[in-house]
């Protein structure tokens, strides 16, 4: 009858230590799956900013072309379709 009544409560221990680390498992998963959506979140945020700057960028540089073009520099929107390297120093290869 004892060993019946503490195999019983070694289940029920058992049972309940198993619950335990699924429920700390998930809860662990839920906190890695909110950290990757939000650094998912931030790229796509940064993502945007870029594309907001790279639509100025390419605003102002049609400004300046205009500008030049208006004060008889035909020279200069060569620059914008010029041959620069990776390297950015903008001699050709």
């Amino acid at each position: 009858m004892q060993r019946r009544i503490y195999g019983h409560s070694v289940d029920a221990v058992a049972r309940a230590a198993v619950i335990f680390e699924v429920q700390r498992s998930s809860r662990s998963e839920v906190r890695k799956e909110e950290k990757r959506r939000q650094e998912i979140e931030a790229m796509m945020q940064r993502d945007e900013e870029l594309a907001k700057e790279i639509q100025v960028l390419k605003q102002k540089l049609d400004e300046v072309e205009q500008l030049a073009r208006g004060r008889g520099l035909g020279g200069f929107s060569h620059f914008k379709h010029g041959h620069a390297t990776e390297g950015g120093n903008g001699k050709p290869t």
